[in-house]
């Protein structure tokens, strides 16, 4: 019967484990907002979304020069609080990395 109830356990684990895993991406999309995962979601969801709609993120396609001029003006002119230089670099690679364009 041992035998038995340790196999049972371990399908039940294992399920469990299929099921958390299959919906991880799903529930990281939410957690952040639809944001693409990739290194700086988390760090672009709380820094842009504290003053507006991710939509607006969602829908720019920008060079690299625009959104790094969109990032300065933010700070500048909208109160957003400035990135350290390594969390800049961060947030600027994601931003043109999932929204950005060639020029």
């Amino acid at each position: 019967m041992k035998k038995t109830r340790n196999g049972i356990l371990g399908a039940a684990t294992a399920a469990l484990l299929f099921a958390l895993a299959s919906t991880n991406p799903a529930k990281a999309d939410e957690e952040f907002g639809g944001l693409p995962p990739g290194e700086g979601q988390d760090i672009v969801y709380y820094s842009c979304q504290g003053c507006h709609s991710l939509a607006i993120v969602k829908r720019s396609e920008f060079s690299r020069r625009v959104w790094d001029e969109v990032l300065e003006w933010m700070v500048d002119s909208h109160g957003m609080a400035p990135l350290p230089d390594d969390l800049y670099d961060v947030v600027l690679d994601y931003l043109v990395e999932h929204y950005g364009t060639e020029g």
